[in-house]
């Protein structure tokens, strides 16, 4: 007979795993680590592809976006299961169908954004569930608020409203400085811990063997790497802005690779036409990242705001340097001048482009300088720990 794990966890976010975004990569790596623990059940729950649909289109709504159902599934639901070994991967119909399963575990942890705590204060209650921990996946405040919805997102929460929505919250987990401090000062009598992701630096190097790109990176040129949904949180007008700069001078000896899709994909496609070194990819499957990262010779990222990006960490594990705004997250991982560099504003990041575009390097070590900062057992048993003492607080 099997005996009961000693904690049994339950990831849970509204939308579907196969959206392939940050949060989703997050739930499926940890869930799978976490269950080759002994003692250690994950398993991951979201509400199903009829109630995806239907939040797609009123999401989007707010947004003033149209919707694409093709976005929903950019990752495929075998390939999901695959990744997740020992973990389950659950669809449910209905809340009371979510609220039943949750019976079997110990705690429940979701995400931060603003439709989880709706849905546990009106729809399913704190009370009839396991206790809560959210994981701050999105940025808590955005730094940079630039537009209206930026504006209100910020408003709403660090509001009396969103402490209200969030009051039988137990515990948040924290994945950089920024929002450690943002949080610890909201809810003062809450637990709030930092914890970075366990990246697997080793396996996701593997792949460039075994996932080839579907394109070869001009091995003539110096290959710039952007990756990310184009959307404005990427700063991808600021990526069309750098292109402008660098490129009078510099078009004949570097090749713009970017990678990804989105509702500014239009920008991209006028940039492409304007500079024949820019080479858009579209969506690339994750796997198949590590080998362009391999072929590649500098990381760049525009971004606005982040929480602890994927792409950072993806492009470290193949020894790419990286160039980053200083925003939270980014300025967690990147040491200036040792394993990349952390700018103000873009005429800085023109520069430390320049930097690399002439053949300066980084010391020795840079290339595996963040895989000494992020020490995977050591993240799985404060993970571990804080979902221990969550369920026993919620307990008392």
């Amino acid at each position: 007979m099997n005996s009961k794990p000693k904690i049994r966890v339950a990831y849970y976010a509204a939308t579907l795993l196969e959206i392939g975004g940050g949060l989703e990569k997050y739930f499926i790596e940890t869930a799978h680590d976490l269950s080759e623990l002994e003692g250690v059940q994950v398993d991951i729950f979201t509400m199903d592809d009829a109630f995806n649909l239907k939040y797609g289109k009123l999401h989007n709504v707010y947004f003033g976006k149209k919707f694409d159902p093709k976005l929903l599934y950019r990752e495929s639901y075998e390939s999901i299961k695959a990744k997740l070994g020992k973990a389950n991967y659950f669809k449910c119909r209905t809340f009371g169908e979510l609220v039943q399963r949750f019976q079997d575990y110990d705690v429940v942890y979701s995400r931060n954004d603003i439709t989880e705590p709706f849905f546990f204060k009106f729809v399913m209650g704190y009370r009839k569930v396991p206790p809560i921990i959210f994981g701050c996946h999105i940025p808590h405040v955005y730094p940079i608020a630039e537009k209206l919805h930026a504006k209100l997102h910020n408003l709403l929460f660090t509001s009396f409203f969103y402490n209200w929505l969030a009051s039988g919250v137990t515990g948040y987990h924290v994945i950089n400085n920024f929002t450690l401090k943002a949080l610890s000062r909201q809810f003062p009598k809450r637990r709030v811990e930092k914890i970075y992701y366990p990246f697997n630096f080793e396996t996701f190097a593997a792949n460039a063997d075994q996932f080839p790109f579907a394109g070869k990176l001009d091995q003539e040129k110096f290959n710039l790497i952007w990756v990310g949904r184009l959307v404005e949180q990427k700063g991808v007008n600021d990526l069309v802005r750098l292109i402008d700069k660098i490129n009078p001078a510099h078009q004949d000896q570097i090749v713009w690779n970017i990678c990804g899709d989105g509702e500014l994909k239009p920008l991209i496609l006028e940039c492409q036409k304007k500079w024949p070194n820019v080479k858009f990819w579209g969506h690339v499957a994750n796997q198949q990242m590590a080998d362009a990262y391999r072929q590649g010779d500098l990381f760049i990222t525009t971004a606005k705001w982040e929480g602890y990006p994927y792409n950072v960490l993806e492009s470290q594990a193949l020894g790419l340097p990286v160039v980053a705004f200083d925003i939270a997250g980014c300025n967690d991982m990147i040491d200036n001048g040792v394993n990349g560099f952390i700018v103000q504003n873009l005429d800085e990041l023109a520069e430390k482009v320049k930097f690399f575009i002439h053949g300066n390097q980084l010391p020795p070590g840079a290339a595996t300088h963040l895989r000494q900062k992020v020490d995977r057992q050591k993240i799985y048993a404060e993970l571990v720990a804080l979902f221990q003492k969550c369920a026993q607080e919620r307990a008392r």
